[in-house]
């Protein structure tokens, strides 16, 4: 079977089309690509069954084994080189001699997520034979090699939004979804019956919800600074507002944090201030970002905002730090412990 120009650029149409779709979709749109590749893969093997065999179970001889078979398929379909290294699987492919090469630019381009298409075969042909899960990663080295990286990952599906029967499920827990005249309300309904206790109830209910998304992520991620970039993007897949980490200084314990478009500053902004005088007010965020900090740090945090797009900031920034010791000696969060 050849492949020629006119079904590549189809293939990589189909590809684009699908990633440009995705990447609108909130709660872990990669895991729909992967999921995608793993079902593609999967016919793919189950077609062509008796044209090849999996004989070693070691992951690097399977994927040298599925490429194998593809340049049998379609010939010089993928030229690549592949080395292990430790439990890792290191795959270096020059991408003038890819033919997904147009397409990845293409996605950098649009700014779209990026997911290597070949790692993703590999991704899905590993956990098809051997049962198990890896992420990936890519760097294009300055001789335009790719340089891609397959590791383990014990990340579960259960991150994604989810339905059973009539009920809404993220991160496995129920969930429901409000539109802003829901949270307006109820917050207006606060402020008119008890304004003094509007701050604190804001922020202690962003810290509680919090701790629960910080623990769940830290099982998965050890490394802090990875998890607390994970939990970021939830942050925006909730409908919280686009995040950016500015700086995480672990010596320290203090991280400064970036919200474009804030949802409070939003419902502020149509429905009426909270407070009676101008100020910050994203109190839920504050209270989300330091349970975040305080289950990935180990000790207790504060975070404060120091500016805010209700008051004509370009963005709302946050400033997490330490909680001040009175005693001389670390403060522990007794509400961190499971």
């Amino acid at each position: 079977m050849k492949h020629d120009d006119f079904s590549i650029e189809t293939i990589c149409r189909v590809y684009f089309g699908m990633y440009k779709t995705i990447d609108q979709l909130p709660f872990s749109g990669r895991h729909w690509l992967e999921q995608f590749m793993f079902e593609t893969v999967y016919r793919l093997l189950d077609d062509h069954k008796n044209e090849y065999q999996f004989i070693s179970r070691r992951p690097a001889d399977v994927c040298r084994t599925y490429f194998d078979f593809l340049n049998q398929l379609y010939p010089n379909w993928v030229d690549y080189q592949l080395e292990e290294s430790g439990e890792d699987l290191l795959v270096y492919i020059k991408r003038d001699n890819c033919a997904y090469w147009n397409f990845c630019r293409q996605t950098q381009v649009e700014g779209l997520s990026f997911f290597c298409v070949r790692l993703g075969t590999l991704q899905a042909a590993l956990r098809i034979v051997l049962g198990e899960n890896y992420s990936t990663a890519v760097e294009i080295d300055e001789k335009g090699i790719c340089c891609g990286k397959l590791f383990h990952s014990a990340q579960p599906k259960e991150e994604i939004v989810s339905r059973e029967g009539n009920i809404l499920k993220i991160a496995g827990r129920r969930a429901v979804l409000l539109p802003q005249e829901i949270y307006a309300s109820m917050m207006i309904s606060i402020r008119e019956h008890a304004p003094h206790a509007l701050k604190h109830v804001l922020y202690d209910a962003g810290y509680q919800s919090g701790l629960y998304t910080a623990r769940k992520a830290r099982a998965l991620y050890p490394n802090a600074e990875e998890c607390l970039r994970f939990l970021l993007v939830e942050v925006m897949n909730m409908g919280f507002g686009k995040t950016e980490l500015v700086s995480l200084d672990l010596s320290r314990a203090t991280a400064r944090i970036r919200c474009y478009d804030s949802f409070q500053v939003t419902v502020a902004n149509e429905y009426g201030r909270l407070y009676r005088s101008p100020q910050v007010i994203c109190d839920l965020l504050r209270g989300v970002f330091a349970a975040y900090l305080s289950v990935l740090l180990k000790k207790e945090i504060i975070c404060e905002e120091m500016s805010c797009q209700s008051v004509e900031g370009s963005c709302c920034e946050f400033l997490a730090l330490p909680l001040p010791q009175e005693t001389g000696r670390e403060v522990e969060a007794p509400c961190l412990e499971e």
